[in-house]
């Protein structure tokens, strides 16, 4: 993304010589060319009246977008975070915060299944390093720890939740 005089554009090819820049509002046609941090022509004209206020919602959605790649935060957290450095002018250009949400959720990397098609390894251990599945098969996983368990043996009660056919 490049800022040059209240517009913004986002970049559309790469070559090795030069970066071709593309308006964001692509219905008015406008691009510029860009040698490393240098403009080779001005941009040519717009169509449109450029908008400064819609900048720093950019830059927050673009911070968003770093955080959830790099952070185990909830969505929630990584929003309010980057939220709380936005001027009040610029709210108005923000999408809602249930597609700020969304946004956190695409970035995330996906945990993919091992190839006998059990949980990955990063899901089978606690923070602490605790194994965490006491068992799984095809049709049912049970998650614990040896230390849960031995609590639970204790308990004279147990309550449990799930999807169950009793029968």
């Amino acid at each position: 993304m490049v800022v040059h005089r209240g517009f913004i554009y986002t970049l559309e090819r790469r070559t090795a010589v030069k970066c071709i820049f593309r308006c964001q509002n692509r219905d008015s046609r406008c691009h510029t060319n860009l040698l490393i941090n240098k403009f080779m022509s001005d941009p040519t004209p717009h169509s449109h009246a450029s908008n400064p206020e819609r900048i720093p919602a950019v830059e927050i959605k673009n911070d968003i977008k770093i955080k959830a790649t790099t952070s185990n935060e909830a969505a929630s957290s990584i929003i309010q975070s980057s939220l709380r450095s936005l001027p009040l002018t610029a709210v108005s250009s923000l999408p809602s915060s249930d597609s700020l949400a969304r946004t956190v959720r695409r970035q995330r990397p996906t945990l993919s299944l091992t190839s006998s098609s059990q949980l990955p390894i990063e899901l089978r251990k606690t923070d602490r390093g605790d194994d965490f599945i006491l068992y799984e098969d095809d049709e049912m996983i049970i998650f614990t720890t040896k230390k849960n368990l031995s609590l639970l043996k204790e308990c004279k009660h147990w309550f449990v939740d799930g999807t169950f056919k009793v029968g």
